[in-house]
């Protein structure tokens, strides 16, 4: 820290590299949390406020590159790391000028692993304990399993040996660990739960035969899942359900022999996660570690939280499996990412570590089907200890460079970094380690689109149609980066028998540690990216080739906005909080036909004091508190009616008044003498930000559905009121905030750019009915479609003024048509329903009662097999939908839309969806589209 900044600064042999945080300072006396992170010739810092008026706000990083050359830091086990200052035994860098740091520290981490400040191996001065940091807020007994831990409980006080309930959920990308085992000292009675190439696995024993079972599905998606297991003597039933999703796995197991009981001792450990490395164990249990999450762990109606065990280690309170950057492969795999493309000025970079000579680190293709014409192609990979990369351009030879195995091993299971570099003048380069650059000519310098990215291996699709053999990698590849991004290996495209998240130590143990260090360890650590805000969404763009009918664009409002479009909509506006300690008026207008939903929210850093207005049952609500208790109060009045309504709220030291359209009052007094609101200077109007939260205001904490203008706030002093000026049209954060139309009906428009992913999996099956409403402005529109990569899938469209229903189940597609009567066909500003039923190979499409029906001569060939996303209105550039003769995106309204498989009814709400691309949920202008 310098002048109260904070810098960051390394040296990897070819220069020092420096970059200042210059957005705050914070020699303020708050709390600050800083995370700084090097990858190759990269350093980036970030500095998170969490107190005061910029707590919770995102920072932007700041970045810089060192000089050129070197990229690897050269530490080991023997170096030290200090916190606080530097040893006066020790020689600094001279770049670092700073060697004393007065003030508190908490929660430090390297390399995401925690670092005990009071586990210390030397100290100088005079270190004392200090106030607790700012925690971040977790689910009570959510811990994460590293991969090298376990913990071990005790048996529940109360355990029947003839059944019992164990039930848990998890979050993984674990192939092959243990979740959970129990044992009698003698071996004879055992039950345990694991993963097996991603599959749930539970195996049991009561003394007289082994009963086991495995789910037909993987479950480490890196999503929550439920599982519950219940045993009644015999019989074992598992039950897995995706806590996002909602679908659910089932199996069922039976032991062998008369034994009916697990007859488990009172002292005898059950364990989570693994198992201590001395004992005698069941062969039937992998000792293989988790890693990932475990929460809500019962068992026999006996809630653990493993936090709370004197026996356990690699455990950490909290969840966080996302922006992983490692992957480990200890059998045949791959991890698939999304693509890149391959210009000039281009730079990958990659670290590995194997202890087999040969298998594909990378292979990045464009995504065509490359049997017929050479496609181009990135591909790294060891054969025979050399490493080979090559890269093909499509319409030339291929190009390549070759680091021999004679100039070093590379698969001697030490660490080995990559990087590639597209050169300008038409060649690339490649830099093994610190080696020196190896360059190659190519025949042009036009951009290589790569559209899939493998790393560790193919699956069997793409060694077909790319015409590469798939040669396995067995080993560790970590911090893939292009153009100084880091790849997040926890958002796949898709993967198998990778171990994400994980990297088992391969290289020989390290020394003793010296006495004395002979070099500083950086403390880099790997830095979340911070969620940019979606765009405001806008209206229509213009009229295409295919409108029709009432093609007019609706009608928005000036200085009027839409919330309610996701859980968290809000805008975010700052100010002086000095200013609202005795005095507080907020007015604005307000449309909805939501009973409930949250207006807006302000309050001190531990919530002590707020203020809220909230929609409950249709009526405003105002709550607040000064610190000695809350108050609270509605006005005995309907506003959910879709018409404008003006409120306003007004604060005078303890007493407050608040109004609705200028005529219905209610009027509140805060307990006690406490008369000043003390809180920080942010206001958030129409929702709540993801990672802000608060336990004082009840349950609805989710955004209004609705329409808010003309808002206004007031402070000052009693006697001299001051006007804030908070512009909506410039706030100082939004978050999934649309437009208002003039005049709306219920349904969710579309227009006409983009789609919305409703569900990410989906299984068509045999039979499945879609039925929906919609209202639409063009003759050509996606309305669903549901397609795997190969032949099987379902869609939904409107082709040059036609509805077509197409379901092929693999033996070619079948198509029911609707051809309307009138004139103005489907462009007549009218809403028109749609049921459409796969009933095995026979489909029965339903327009506005008129029925069209379809058969495919293949009656045996009657499953759609498909568990892949359903889009609606549209899909994303570069996904394959096979049931569809037109990619236009839908123009216009929809509402209504149901899935029902099975008798089970899956209504799909808009505003819930996964993704959402030029679609405003809650609202259709009332006018034709």
């Amino acid at each position: 820290m310098r002048q109260g900044k904070v810098s960051f600064l390394w040296d990897v042999g070819s220069g020092v590299g420096r970059v200042e945080y210059p957005h705050l300072t914070i020699h303020d006396g708050k709390w600050h949390r800083i995370e700084a992170s090097r990858n190759g010739l990269n350093g980036t810092i970030s500095v998170y406020p969490l107190e005061g008026a910029m707590a919770g706000l995102m920072p932007t990083p700041a970045s810089a590159n060192s000089p050129s050359a070197f990229t690897i830091l050269d530490v080991d086990q023997n170096a030290y790391l200090f916190v606080g200052g530097i040893l006066g035994t020790v020689k600094k860098a001279d770049a670092v000028r700073t060697t004393t740091f007065t003030g508190c520290m908490g929660e430090t981490f390297l390399d995401k692993k925690p670092i005990g400040l009071w586990n210390y191996r030397d100290r100088q001065g005079d270190c004392q304990g200090c106030t607790v940091s700012p925690q971040r807020s977790e689910g009570e007994g959510t811990v994460q399993l590293d991969g090298e831990g376990y913990a071990g409980v005790g048996r529940p006080v109360r355990w029947n040996p003839n059944s019992s309930t164990v039930t848990f959920k998890f979050r993984t990308f674990s192939s092959d660990a243990l979740l959970m085992y129990l044992a009698t000292d003698d071996l004879k009675d055992f039950m345990s739960l694991e993963l097996s190439e991603g599959k749930v696995k539970v195996t049991f024993d009561l003394g007289s035969g082994v009963g086991t079972a495995t789910s037909a599905s993987r479950h480490n998606d890196g999503r929550w899942k439920s599982l519950t297991m219940t045993r009644n003597k015999k019989q074992a039933a598992v039950t897995i359900v995706d806590v996002d999703s909602s679908s659910e796995e089932k199996m069922a197991a039976t032991s062998q022999g008369s034994a009916t009981g697990l007859n488990l001792k009172e002292k005898q450990k059950i364990y989570f996660g693994g198992l201590p490395t001395l004992g005698n164990y069941r062969s039937e249990a992998t000792t293989q570690r988790y890693a990932g999450c475990l929460r809500d762990i019962e068992i026999s109606r006996t809630p653990y939280n493993l936090l709370g065990s004197l026996d356990y280690t690699g455990v950490t309170k909290g969840c966080s499996v996302e922006n992983i950057y490692t992957v480990s492969f200890s059998k045949p795999g791959y991890l698939e990412l999304s693509g890149l493309s391959l210009a000039v000025a281009t730079e990958i970079s990659l670290s590995f570590s194997t202890q087999t000579d040969t298998g594909t680190i990378l292979l990045a293709v464009s995504g065509a089907n490359q049997q017929d014409d050479p496609k181009p192609y990135l591909s790294i990979m060891l054969n025979k200890g050399a490493l080979e990369v090559l890269v093909s351009t499509g319409s030339h030879n291929t190009r390549r460079v070759i680091r021999r195995a004679e100039q070093g091993l590379l698969h001697d299971g030490r660490e080995h970094s990559l990087r590639i570099e597209r050169l300008a003048g038409r060649s690339f380069a490649v830099q093994v380690d610190e080696e020196p650059k190896r360059e190659a000519a190519l025949p042009n310098d036009q951009p290589i689109g790569l559209r899939r990215v493998f790393l560790g291996g193919i699956p069997a699709a793409v060694e077909l149609s790319s015409n590469r053999a798939n040669v396995p990698f067995q080993g560790c590849i970590w911090d893939l980066m292009v153009n100084t991004v880091l790849s997040d290996f926890s958002q796949p495209a898709s993967f198998e028998n990778a171990d994400i998240g994980r990297c088992p130590r391969l290289d020989p143990a390290p020394p003793s540690v010296p006495l004395l260090p002979p070099r500083v360890e950086e403390t880099p650590a790997p830095e979340p990216q911070p969620q940019p805000p979606p765009a405001r969404a806008t209206p229509s763009p213009g009229p295409s080739r295919d409108s029709c009918g009432p093609g007019a664009a609706p009608v928005v409002l000036e200085k009027a906005y839409q919330f309610g479009l996701a859980k968290n909509s809000h805008i975010t506006f700052t100010f002086d909080d000095t200013k609202v300690r005795e005095r507080l008026i907020m007015e604005f207008e307000l449309r909805t036909s939501e009973a409930s939903g949250l207006v807006l929210y302000m309050a001190r850093i531990n919530h002590a004091d707020f203020v809220t207005i909230q929609i409950k049952e249709g009526q405003v609500c105002l709550g607040y508190d000064l610190g000695h208790g809350n108050t609270s109060g509605c006005v005995p009045f309907s506003i959910n009616d879709g018409m404008w309504h003006k409120i306003r709220m007004n604060r005078n030291k303890q007493r407050a008044i608040l109004m609705v359209d200028g005529r219905y009052t209610k009027q509140m007094t805060s307990p006690k003498k406490a008369d000043l609101l003390d809180v920080v200077g942010r206001l958030y109007v129409g929702g709540l930000p993801h990672n802000y939260t608060s336990k004082r205001i009840g349950p609805i904490l989710y955004s209004i559905s609705g329409c808010i203008r003309n808002f206004k706030m007031v402070g000052g002093a009693i006697t001299r009121p001051e006007d804030f000026n908070l512009d909506m049209a410039s706030p100082a954060s939004t978050y999934m905030v649309g437009s208002c139309f003039v005049s709306t009906e219920t349904g969710t428009y579309f227009d006409g750019t983009g789609y919305v992913k409703a569900v990410s999996t989906y299984r068509v099956g045999l039979d499945v009915s879609v039925a929906l409403e919609f209202r639409t402005s063009r003759t050509n529109g996606v309305l669903l479609a549901i397609s795997n990569q190969g032949n099987d899938g379902l869609g939904l469209e409107i082709s040059q003024g036609k509805v077509l229903f197409h379901v092929d189940n693999g033996a070619g597609r079948i198509t029911a048509e609707h051809i309307p009567e009138n004139s103005a066909g489907l462009c007549d500003g009218q809403w028109h329903e749609v049921v459409a039923h796969k009933l095995r190979h026979r489909l029965v499409l339903e327009v506005d009662g008129q029925r069209s029906q379809a058969e495919s001569p293949h009656t045996r060939s009657n499953t759609c097999d498909t568990n892949d996303p359903v889009y609606v209105g549209g899909y994303p550039r570069g996904v394959r939908q096979a049931a569809l003769s037109t990619s236009t995106s839908f123009r216009g309204c929809m509402r209504n839309l149901k899935i029902t498989k099975a008798s089970k009814v899956m209504e799909v709400h808009f505003n819930k969806a996964l993704e959402i691309r030029g679609v405003q949920p809650l609202s259709c202008p009332a006018v034709a589209a």
